[in-house]
Parts: structure tokens; C-alpha cells; sequence
């Protein structure tokens, strides 16, 4: 079977088998899957892994394990020292496997951060495209707002908010406004801002209700109805929620060309 995404498992069975760490059985059979299921994940990690187990041979420093590593390898050896005493054969098997153990621990953990590495990367390979991406959308957004059938407006503070400003850009043939708010205040509690669409005959028209957040800022975006003709544009603080026709102070006010 071949698998599709490396794990920690397959990981593992990698190091043990560079490190020749795997019981008789288990080698065969891990040998078997790399000839006969050709599996690209688990051959690509144990041929990275005999590699590094070349670099540690021909001259990486030793390294001493820590102390609670030590104690778990030592452990089986203390156990078995409880029940018999071994005879000098059986302490050479042991220190065999327990140099493999060692090995395979310390191939590990190499590549555990190879493998930390690689994720990393591939973080970083997507905060990419997502800047793209977003590059892309600012790009075209851009585009659109300095487009030449695009009149731009200008709203000035008003009454208890006259360091407030905001840019108004009308695309006409979409009838769209695209409104950007600056030094706004949040609204006091139970309050909330309503953008109006001011026409030259009849009532104001809502174009939407927001708040502004901590940082002072709103962007607002509408579809301007049709048949309206405006000649401007005006924000008001107004009960929570907004109403059909303004009754508040006026925060904002500009006049459309």
C-alpha cells in the first residue's frame, strides 16, 4: 500500500530501519513495501535517513544522551540484570541493540527537525499566497477606484465630530459607493453611524448602518437604487440598529458633484 502523507509512524519505521534497529520480520516486510509497493513517501524518508546515518558515521561528534533518555534505554537492561546475570554473549547482544536504539533515537530527532523545517517552509509557502492573493484583490480594488467614471467625494466632520473624515467613491456605471471612514469615533452605546443617500427632491435614502472599531476606521460599501438623484451624501448617529429616516446630529456630510 502506498501511502499519501508522511507521519510520525511512518516517520519512525523510517529511522528504525536506516539505523537497522527492526526485528528480522519487521525488515523484511519493510523492505517489501519499498521494492514491491514502491511507496514514493517511505522511500524518499528512509533513503533521507540513511544518508544522515552515513554523515553520523563518518564524523558527526558523539552525542550523550540526556538523562532520561539514558534511563529509558538503560532500563530493560537493569530489569533483565534483576532476573539472571547475563553471560558474556548475551551482553554483547545487548549492547548491540542498545547502540541501534541509540542510533535510531538519534536519527530522530535529526530529522524531526528536518521534518520541522519542511513544515515550516511550506507555512511559509502559504503566507505567500495569501499575500498574493491579497496583493491581487488590492490590485484590482485599485483599479477600480481610480477608474476615470469614478467621482470621488470628500465628507467633512461635523457637530462633536469635526476631526472625523471620510472618502466617498461613487462608481457610476455600477452605481456603487465605496465609503472610507477615518477618525471616527466609535458611536456612544446603544448608538450606531447611518450612511444616507441625500437626494436633490424627497426623503433620505438609508445606504447602511455601521460602527467603527477600536482603530477609529470603517469602510461602507452600498448599491446606490435606481432613480435616485443625489446630490449628497451624509452620516448620522442614530438609535442602535438605524431607522428609516434620520433623526440624529449629522458626523459626516459632503456634497456630490
Amino acid at each position: 500500500m502506498k501511502h499519501l502523507q508522511l507521519t510520525d509512524e511512518l516517520q519512525e519505521q523510517a529511522s528504525l530501519y536506516a539505523a537497522g534497529a527492526m526485528t528480522d520480520s519487521e525488515r523484511r516486510e519493510y523492505a517489501r513495501h519499498l521494492e514491491e509497493d514502491k511507496c514514493p513517501v517511505c522511500r524518499r524518508e528512509a533513503e533521507e535517513f540513511q544518508a544522515a546515518s552515513g554523515l553520523l558515521a563518518l564524523g558527526l561528534d558523539p552525542l550523550t544522551p540526556s538523562p532520561s533518555v539514558k534511563q529509558r534505554l538503560m532500563a530493560p537492561l537493569a530489569n533483565a540484570s534483576a532476573a539472571q546475570t547475563p553471560t558474556p554473549r548475551r551482553w554483547l547482544i545487548w549492547l548491540a541493540a542498545l547502540e541501534a536504539v541509540a542510533a535510531s533515537v538519534l536519527l530522530f530527532v535529526a530529522f524531526s527537525d528536518n521534518a520541522q523545517l519542511r513544515r515550516s517552509a511550506q507555512e511559509l509557502r502559504t503566507q505567500v499566497q495569501q499575500l498574493e492573493a491579497r496583493l491581487a484583490e488590492q490590485q484590482v480594488l485599485t483599479a477600480s477606484l481610480t477608474a476615470a467614471d469614478v467621482q470621488i467625494t470628500n465628507l467633512a466632520g461635523q457637530g462633536t465630530t469635526p476631526a472625523a473624515r471620510a472618502r466617498l467613491f461613487w462608481d457610476q456605471p455600477r452605481r456603487h459607493w465605496a465609503v472610507y471612514v477615518n477618525n471616527l469615533p466609535p458611536a456612544p452605546p446603544n448608538r450606531s453611524y447611518q450612511l444616507w443617500f441625500v437626494p436633490k427632491a424627497g426623503n433620505p435614502v438609508s445606504a447602511g448602518v455601521f460602527n467603527t472599531q477600536p482603530n477609529v476606521y470603517a469602510v461602507i460599501e452600498a448599491d446606490v437604487p435606481a432613480g435616485l438623484d443625489l446630490m449628497a451624501a451624509a452620516v448620522t448617529t442614530e438609535p442602535a440598529g438605524g431607522l428609516p429616516q434620520p433623526t440624529g446630529p449629522f458626523a459626516l456630510l459632503g456634497a456630490l458633484n
